[in-house]
């Protein structure tokens, strides 16, 4: 998707925001009939168009290097090389991933969602029953606890340290370093993030408002971009499926959204570039067509992504995406807003910083960015499809 979404900083910038504009409704009067030429003219009328608000959403990623690292490496200029490399390319891997996380999320980025447990041990899943967190084995993350029954969402414990476990029936385990309090649906995030994070495929291809508490810490109004769905009955992708009753995959199923997007705007099939989804929605796909005993094809798109072809379109699999839903996006329609894209902090010439008290060097990778649509209406999705 970021190799397919237009991204500009030239999108009316203002202070913290972006102002998108939309064209949302056409010509009422266009193409009246009248009796004769001599007849009353049609009444005027005007397209429709609506300012909507896209936040920027600040990103960081710190590293640090001890100085022994640095001083053992120093009469070695290959060691040091690699010490130094090694810290900085593994840092804007990770970011790459989070910034990913992020795009395919609903803005609230919940890391794991509580399925049962108490104190130090949890078993958490994505909170739609499916077997995925992100979370790392091994990797000790530090993240706030939050209340999902509170409006808007609440921080319940803040700092806590979460570390991945064994696989169970119901999903994994999670073990806290200290005992906290979570009820069923309660979620995790990075610490310090809740409101703070991008804007992601989740929020935007919707047929309803993003949770809140994505808006609240940005001081943004309610509403994806400020347009509340309650009064601005336009303002929805079109959506196909329900999470609350998931059902098998069919072919009629991906079809449907297809005409919806015919039907509710302005663009058609031919614009639809790719239906994005999970590596268990394109396993699921793959196999209702040998259940099927249809012959699946492989497409291949710019930059060497592959994808297994329906009706002329590649449905590409993306590993971050969420499990049971198919996004069908016209590229078009989305728009990567940012003030600065992804780079080193070095206004002063320089990356590595010294550590105040300590023998240690610092660098901070940082971009000021987020995800937005001029066109919600364009996009649509499939959901609440069981995966294999």
């Amino acid at each position: 998707m970021w190799d397919r979404v237009e991204r500009n900083d030239k999108w009316n910038p203002e202070g913290k925001n972006f102002t998108l504009a939309l064209h949302y409704g056409r010509h009422a009067q266009a193409g009246s009939g009248r009796a004769s030429s001599g007849a009353t003219l049609p009444q005027k009328a005007t397209q429709k168009y609506a300012n909507s608000v896209v936040p920027a959403a600040y990103l960081y990623t710190t590293i640090e290097i001890e100085g022994p690292v640095i001083e053992h490496a120093r009469s070695n200029a290959g060691s040091f090389v690699r010490a130094v490399r090694s810290e900085i390319e593994g840092a804007a891997e990770s970011t790459r991933k989070a910034l990913n996380r992020q795009a395919n999320g609903d803005g609230l980025d919940a890391l794991a969602v509580t399925v049962s447990g108490s104190g130090t041990s949890y078993v958490m899943d994505d909170g739609a029953g499916n077997k995925n967190v992100y979370l790392q084995p091994g990797v000790d993350t530090q993240v706030d606890t939050v209340d999902n029954d509170a409006a808007p969402d609440a921080v319940i414990v803040t700092n806590k340290t979460a570390t991945l476990g064994a696989e169970v029936a119901t999903g994994f385990t999670v073990t806290f370093g200290s005992s906290v309090t979570m009820d069923v649906g309660d979620y995790i995030v990075l610490e310090g993030t809740l409101g703070k994070q991008m804007t992601g495929l989740r929020a935007i291809i919707n047929d309803a408002d993003p949770n809140t508490a994505t808006l609240a810490a940005a001081g943004a109004n309610a509403g994806l971009q400020e347009l509340l769905v309650a009064t601005n009955a336009w303002w929805v992708s079109q959506m196909v499926g329900d999470t609350a009753n998931k059902q098998d995959l069919r072919f009629s199923l991906l079809e449907k959204v297809i005409s919806k997007v015919a039907k509710n705007s302005p663009n058609g099939k031919d614009d639809i570039k790719f239906i994005l989804t999970s590596f268990g929605g394109q396993d699921t796909y793959f196999e209702l067509c040998q259940n099927e005993r249809i012959a699946v094809n492989t497409m291949v798109l710019d930059g060497g992504f592959e994808g297994l072809e329906f009706s002329g379109i590649p449905i590409v699999a993306d590993p971050e995406h969420w499990e049971g839903y198919y996004d069908f996006i016209v590229p078009d329609a989305l728009k990567i807003c940012q003030i600065k894209d992804v780079d080193w902090m070095d206004k002063d010439g320089n990356v590595l910083f010294r550590v105040s008290g300590k023998d240690a060097y610092e660098a901070t990778l940082f971009a000021y960015m987020n995800l937005g649509t001029p066109m919600r209406n364009s996009l649509g999705a499939l959901r609440g499809i069981n995966m294999v």
